[in-house]
């Protein structure tokens, strides 16, 4: 942890002054707040200091030096000036009002500085000061006194324990980061650019020092620390609605609100403006334990992962991928127009080798990198050596760079390739360039798809320079050049997906509301359902379920065994008992009257007093289904992000393969059949070695039914669990169900605003 004031630097914020009156709470909304908040004109610092070296110096200093056309006012009690500028005792002793206060005081003293900025009208602040609910204790409650301050006041805070923010557009340097020093400041801002939002100050700054090293544009960098009030989510949404904003970089360690996630996803693949996100706690122990498979399946990192591949929100798992990525991005300002239609890749390279190579890491990506045309190939074949390579990769060898231009031009305007990749040693700007620039920035320009440079060497800053200026970007490793590409691929793809999301209308849908009120009425409100009174939600929404009565004696069981007919499975019914097998509450293939008398006296009679806490509702007689391909399907209600459906390999080995897809509820046909083909289990089910295929359309069909179930019944059901469902030639049937029940229809939920996007965007 970061101590943002260490020992000789705690300059005290008297607070001794009679208390102020906070004005009445005035009803601005939080885009408003956060527009005036980046771009204020009147600029306090608190705790402001001489010494440019500690942070309470650092502030002021960076603020000044990066060009802020405002006011800025020191405020500290122990001095008539700071850094050259008439210093205020109190914040509140500033004529005319103050837009932002920069506080850099010790924690203790915080809070009545924010006290005073609320008394004084002052519209928003940022704390840098750390030690509050990161060290616990008493300092946790002081956190909790200012979350109320800004509640009752209107007052907005970034932070505690923040880095603050940069807006490079207004040249504001609201930040003690050395990075935000690294760009010239007579650099003029960016038409449009990239947004970066974490809550790590350290790494979303890192992240911009990276990108800027790499010639990439920037809009704002935002850090928001503990999110005592403004959070992550808030000023990604604000950002969204800049027009100068491209794209958006996001480092989350957790998300305070869920709720807020998805009308963000949702809004920026709407204005088509990609989300780059580093989600930390994808390990085991983030996971949340429950009673049910889907439960374990689907954890917290698994909602989080739901929701991102629904709105097409790119993942990323390292600083330098994310850069790649926008990188890549950022040769696309067209939107959808100038991402890559397709997954074909065409590669010009001086090196055979590094050519090949390449080649190679496109292909592990997921990409093609297809055989030229004859006419494509004749039409290159005259301008390099006759010793080169026209297939793709195009080798126009060391002999050929005088070919690069019109080789690249070929490519970039070709139908046959979706994207371009030209391998090239850019390491020094030279005397003579192996290309003219002016003949790539048109073919660029003209190419209305991705055209980016791999560099085998590592890139001059001049010409990395150079390929920015012409609408490209340089790529230092192979596989982050291609998984960039693949990234712009899967993210076109989404936004496609998007926009015909809706088209196929479910009629079923508010039957399957209908019918599963019905049901609930009729079943328990709290705890778990046994496989019968599961089922009886399932066929409410229209799920073929295994044929089967309940019976409360040998002689009911009997009775039941020959109006079904066949072999039974014969299974104890109670909801204490979510794991039938491990119990032995189960036989299977149990025929005659003899038998199932015999079965039936054995579950309730032995195998019922190993379980003496157990409530017994009866004997389950089923009909014994007719074996296919075992698969799980499970709902889970997530906290913050509402209900989610799952698709997966099922059987008794379900937690051990994890063979899952998750999506947020409802889904259509068609995200129910991407679902499913997501799975190592979509060979299984299209027919491996010789098998006919399965019903994969009967299967997507109940995934929709499921998710709509879901949805109807969120106030109910926390847990629905299908294991396993049989796929057939034709058809499936669901053999076992649990169902986790929580009535939370009186309880106020976070999960209203997700439900309601997700149904639109249905």
């Amino acid at each position: 942890m970061m101590t943002f004031l260490p020992q000789g630097d705690q300059t005290q914020m008297t607070t001794t002054s009679p208390p102020q009156t906070i004005p009445p709470l005035q009803t601005v909304t939080t885009t408003d707040a956060i527009h005036r908040l980046l771009n204020p004109r009147r600029v306090a610092v608190v705790g402001a200091s001489d010494d440019i070296v500690r942070i309470r110096g650092r502030v002021m200093h960076l603020l000044l030096k990066r060009g802020f056309d405002g006011t800025v006012f020191p405020v500290t009690p122990s001095r008539a000036e700071v850094q050259g500028i008439k210093a205020w005792a109190r914040i509140g002793d500033i004529p005319g009002g103050v837009d932002l206060a920069l506080i850099a005081v010790p924690a203790s003293a915080v809070l009545g500085v924010l006290e005073d900025c609320a008394a004084a009208g002052v519209g928003a602040a940022v704390v840098y000061s750390s030690g509050f609910a990161e060290e616990g204790g008493a300092m946790a409650e002081v956190q909790a006194r200012i979350a109320t301050l800004c509640q009752n006041s209107g007052l907005r805070v970034i932070g505690p324990n923040a880095m603050g923010f940069y807006n490079i557009l207004s040249k504001t340097a609201a930040t003690f980061s050395p990075a935000a020093e690294i760009a010239p400041v007579d650099l003029p801002a960016p038409a449009r650019g990239i947004a970066v939002v974490a809550q790590s100050g350290g790494l979303g700054f890192a992240l911009y020092n990276r990108g800027v090293r790499r010639k990439l544009p920037f809009t704002h960098v935002v850090a928001t620390g503990n999110e005592v009030d403004l959070e992550a989510l808030d000023f990604a949404d604000h950002l969204l609605d800049d027009p100068a904003v491209t794209q958006i970089m996001m480092f989350i360690e957790g998300v305070k609100n869920g709720h807020k996630l998805v009308p963000v996803a949702e809004k920026a693949a709407r204005l088509g403006k990609p989300l780059i996100v580093a989600k930390v706690g994808r390990s085991a122990a983030a996971q949340r334990a429950a009673a049910s498979h889907t439960a374990s399946l689907t954890g917290s990192d698994a909602a989080y992962d739901a929701i991102f591949g629904r709105y097409g929100v790119i993942r990323a798992d390292d600083q330098d991928e994310m850069i790649d990525i926008a990188a890549a991005f950022s040769v696309c300002p067209g939107g959808r127009a100038s991402l890559p239609r397709g997954r074909r890749v065409a590669i010009v390279t001086s090196s055979g080798g590094s050519g090949s190579w390449m080649a190679d890491a496109i292909e592990q990506a997921g990409l093609a990198v297809p055989l030229l045309s004859d006419a494509l190939q004749a039409r290159i074949r005259p301008v390099i050596p006759s010793y080169g390579a026209t297939q793709n990769p195009v080798d126009i060898t060391a002999q050929g760079l005088d070919a690069f231009d019109q080789v690249i031009e070929a490519l970039a305007s070709s139908p046959e390739a979706d994207a371009v990749v030209i391998v090239a040693p850019l390491g020094s700007i030279g005397a003579k360039l192996p290309f003219d620039a002016d003949a790539l920035r048109h073919a660029i320009a003209r190419a209305g798809k991705p055209v980016v440079f791999y560099s085998y060497t590592p890139p001059s800053p001049e010409m990395t320079a150079l390929m920015a200026e012409v609408g490209t970007a340089i790529f230092t490793t192979l596989t982050g050049c291609a998984a960039a590409l693949a990234h712009l691929v899967r993210y076109g793809e989404a936004m496609d997906r998007l926009a015909s999301a809706g088209s196929v209308a479910i009629p079923a849908m508010d039957a399957i509301a209908d019918r599963a009120a019905q049901a609930l009425d009729t079943l328990p409100r709290d705890g778990l359902l046994t496989e019968f009174q599961a089922k009886r939600l399932l066929a409410a929404a229209g799920i073929p379920v295994t044929e089967e009565r309940l019976a409360g004696s040998a002689a009911e069981a009997v009775a039941a065994a020959r109006a079904l007919g066949g072999p039974m499975a014969l299974k104890l019914m109670s909801p204490d008992l979510p794991h039938k097998t491990d119990a032995g509450a189960v036989l299977l293939n149990v025929q005659g009257d003899q038998a199932i008398t015999a079965a039936y006296d054995k579950l309730s009679g032995p195998v019922a007093a190993t379980l003496p806490d157990a409530r017994i509702d009866g004997v389950l007689v089923q009909k014994m289904a007719q074996a296919g391909i075992e698969m799980i399907a499970g709902v889970m209600v997530d906290p913050d992000f509402g209900p989610l459906v799952m698709i997966g390999s099922g059987g008794i080995f379900v937690e051990i393969l994890r063979d899952v897809a998750v999506s947020p509820a409802p889904v259509d046909h068609a995200e129910a059949r991407r679902m499913i083909g997501r799975l190592k289990a979509a060979a299984l089910l299209a027919g491996a070695r010789g098998r006919p295929a399965a019903d994969v359309e009967a299967l997507a069909d109940l995934l929709v039914r499921l998710s709509h179930l879901a949805v109807a019944a969120a106030g109910r059901v926390q847990e629905i669990d299908i294991n396993p469902i049989f796929v057939h030639t034709h058809g499936l049937i669901a053999v076992d169900a649990l169902a986790r029940m929580e009535d939370t229809t009186g309880r106020e939920r976070a999960i209203g605003p997700m439900v309601a996007t997700a149904a639109a965007g249905e």
